[in-house]
């Protein structure tokens, strides 16, 4: 069966307010107490399975969860036990087996929870969801990590109600849209535990993960699109903007709950920098699949674009301090006195702490996630209509994909070319107008990849890979440019910055030029050849 469910994370500010009010709604009590298998290689954590078995209440559950068609839906097999003993013979048969049977290793208990639940269930003209609030830890040796989370699961219904509900819940408590399930996160815990406890010792009392553990708290990068040739183009769209969504939504969730952004300064910048990147490709993905999806631009892109600029202000406010400064000081650059005063006024780790955090703002990710389940729901083909392995000659919406997309991508190529033998006529705002096309063609070919020759496919991206180099490295020199321009009136010194910035600008400019015409050599890319079903 297919489990659908909303998990949204609770800050400790919000969790009795939340639970006060399920209570007076009639919420029940349960203590699920639950441990969780894999092997010694994690090869069910790689697959995206989870392996537990459960006390809820007085009885035992074994339950298997696989990856769904979107980060809101699961494959849930659940089998009732008489004793907590694992039995993976109940998988023959399912979705599941094959995993099972290339099993290399044994299975062993990694990590485990211990959760107390709240639990209410809401049925209405629009369908039955269930909530459950949770708060316990995940353990795994002596390593603890808190939980509070407020999980919204469709029974029955209709989705665009689960998402009413969701959205009310969210914006009255303040909660965070969070993707990371407990197996995931105990999974991770799983990774430190060996070391930290034989380190502690098997006498001592469990400590909660904090940000010593880098891995729990890691950024989250874009991962490999990967299209298959007899996917329709409604496929490939929602495969890739789920990808792009999942970047978003686990940083934003990171950057939101962080505890001490003074102290990770630098963990800090990434999630900033990689939310602003999986949004980028979002909107790549809705620019490259608007010609054939119900996508309006106009109103997407007006709901992240408040976000994005922000974002991008506290990035350039980072990169002032990082990327020119080193380059000034090994120039001879006098020291300035105030070396702050520009950028005091900029948004800083707050502001981006509480972008995140704020209720408009996971309220549109909630939306995000919506539009693209109403897509797949929307789907004749949502089932994925092709043979995996095996490039099909018909695609069901009638358009083969390889072909739709290097056509497209192609164009936009053209047009770069075009801009780019120009490039030392344009204007600042001009080139940085042509850095975001780049950007945008190459997150273009990179979720095309799959039905692309890799060739063609190979000089093109490392063409493009040189000139988003020199194109972000003039970017920050403007940045710069800004941020000395601002102090030059009450500090002198700023003029030999000045003077640095507009030589290495030149200097970018023409390895840009040179860049693009590499580009031009570099050709167009094709599509995969077709072949016939086995």
């Amino acid at each position: 069966m297919l489990e659908r469910e909303l998990k949204l994370h609770v800050p400790a500010a919000s969790a009795a307010a939340i639970e006060n009010e399920l209570r007076r709604a009639g919420a029940t009590h349960i203590a699920l107490r639950a441990r969780y298998f894999d092997t010694q290689d994690k090869d069910l954590a790689r697959a995206g399975v989870a392996l537990r078995v459960r006390l809820e209440g007085g009885q035992w559950v074994q339950t298997a969860k696989g990856p769904g068609p979107d980060e809101l839906t699961r494959i849930e097999i659940n089998h009732p036990r008489a004793r907590p003993e694992l039995d993976i013979s109940l998988y023959t048969g399912t979705v599941l087996e094959p995993l099972f049977l290339r099993l290399g290793k044994p299975l062993m208990a990694r990590y485990e929870t211990c959760i107390d639940r709240l639990v209410l269930r809401q049925a209405g003209s629009c369908g039955v969801v269930e909530l459950a609030l949770d708060q316990g830890t995940i353990r795994a040796g002596q390593l603890e990590l808190p939980v509070c989370e407020l999980e919204l699961e469709q029974i029955d219904g209709d989705t665009g109600h689960l998402f009413t509900l969701g959205q009310r819940w969210l914006t009255r408590h303040s909660l965070i849209l969070d993707f990371r399930s407990k197996a995931e996160r105990g999974s991770l815990l799983g990774d430190l535990a060996p070391a930290n406890q034989s380190a502690s010792g098997p006498d001592q009392p469990p400590r909660q993960a904090n940000s010593d553990f880098r891995p729990l708290l890691a950024p989250q990068h874009a991962r490999p699109v990967t299209l298959k040739a007899g996917m329709s183009l409604r496929q490939a769209y929602l495969q890739c903007a789920n990808e792009c969504l999942n970047q978003i939504v686990r940083n934003a969730a990171l950057l939101a709950t962080m505890q001490n952004p003074g102290a990770d300064v630098d963990l800090r910048i990434e999630y900033v920098h990689q939310l602003r990147v999986g949004i980028r490709r979002l909107r790549s993905c809705w620019t490259l699949f608007s010609k054939w999806m119900n996508i309006d631009l106009t109103e997407f892109g007006a709901q992240l674009r408040p976000y994005f600029t922000l974002l991008g202000h506290v990035r350039n406010n980072d990169v002032i301090h990082s990327t020119p400064v080193p380059g000034l000081s090994e120039a001879g650059m006098p020291e300035l006195a105030q070396m702050a005063i520009a950028s005091a006024g900029a948004p800083g780790a707050q502001d981006a702490l509480a972008l995140a955090a704020s209720a408009p703002f996971q309220s549109t990710l909630l939306e995000l996630l919506k539009h693209l389940v109403q897509q797949a729901e929307s789907s004749p083909e949502n089932t994925l209509a092709y043979h995996p392995g095996v490039a099909a000659t018909a695609p069901v919406d009638g358009v083969m994909l390889g072909q739709a997309l290097s056509k497209r991508l192609n164009k936009w190529l053209r047009r770069l070319c075009r801009d780019g033998r120009m490039f030392d006529q344009l204007s600042i705002d001009a080139r940085h107008d042509l850095r975001k096309q780049v950007k945008r063609v190459r997150y273009g070919l990179e979720f095309s990849q799959g039905v692309l020759q890799k060739k063609k496919l190979a000089r093109v991206r490392a063409a493009l890979s040189g000139i988003q180099k020199i194109l972000g490295d003039l970017n920050d020199l403007y940045v710069a440019q800004d941020y000395y321009q601002a102090l030059a009136a009450d500090q002198p010194q700023a003029f030999f910055a000045l003077g640095w910035l507009k030589a290495m600008q030149t200097q970018k400019q023409a390895l840009a030029k040179k860049a693009f015409a590499r580009l031009e050599r570099a050709g167009r890319v094709k599509p995969v050849k077709p072949t016939a079903r086995a």
